[in-house]
């Protein structure tokens, strides 16, 4: 049976629907590959995670050419472009991680089990933005599945923030003593707030997809 979209293609020309959900989900799996390689190497090797970076911007430079020339398409324009740059966010994310870990090399020679622990929640929440950026090749949004997977992205997110709360209390009574390591200080509170923004990012794109599906549903 012809979709809605077939049959408008037919008189206005054919829908880029396709194309973009395609590009979407390339995106994604930019993301996760940088995530892996993220936690792989305690986000050492930042010449890689700023290239996984780079790889990233020229998709979603892709997608906004596809988008800027689309005249059918199932979703909002600026819907499409927000999705687009809110996965690129997620990335961009792990790049100022890595460069802040780089730049304090010294203060944080070693991650912590907190600051590894976060890592590893980064990687699962991409992981979720992918499966549920794969919803969107099929012909309409799968609700429920939308919905299960913001609600599991929702949650890793939710225990990022209780974990940064937790660890941040243990630096500072750690760091509260005359002649303490400020800079150190510094650098570990700075690191467990990128690392945060990354689920927090993560749980804009599964958001706005799971927006997606309520105005198809």
């Amino acid at each position: 049976m012809s979709t809605i979209w077939e049959a408008v293609g037919r008189f206005f020309g054919p829908s880029h629907n396709n194309q973009y959900a395609e590009l979407v989900k390339r995106l994604a799996d930019i993301g996760v590959e940088c995530a892996g390689h993220f936690r792989k190497t305690g986000g050492r090797d930042l010449n890689a995670i700023v290239e996984f970076e780079r790889k990233a911007d020229r998709v979603v430079d892709e997608i906004h050419e596809l988008l800027d020339n689309s005249f059918i398409l199932r979703f909002d324009v600026q819907d499409a472009m927000t999705l687009a740059d809110e996965i690129d966010n997620v990335i961009d994310g792990m790049r100022k991680a890595a460069i802040h870990l780089d730049i304090y090399g010294t203060q944080l020679k070693d991650l912590s089990p907190d600051a590894v622990q976060l890592v590893e929640m980064g990687e699962k929440a991409m992981v979720a933005v992918r499966e549920i950026v794969e919803l969107l090749s099929a012909p309409r949004l799968d609700l429920t599945r939308a919905r299960d997977l913001a609600d599991k992205v929702s949650g890793i997110e939710s225990d990022a923030d209780r974990l940064v709360a937790a660890a941040e209390r243990r630096l500072v009574a750690a760091y509260s003593p005359a002649g303490a390591n400020r800079l150190d200080f510094l650098a570990w509170t700075k690191l467990f707030e990128l690392l945060e923004v990354v689920t927090d990012d993560a749980k804009h794109v599964a958001k706005l997809i799971l927006s997606l599906a309520r105005k198809e549903s």
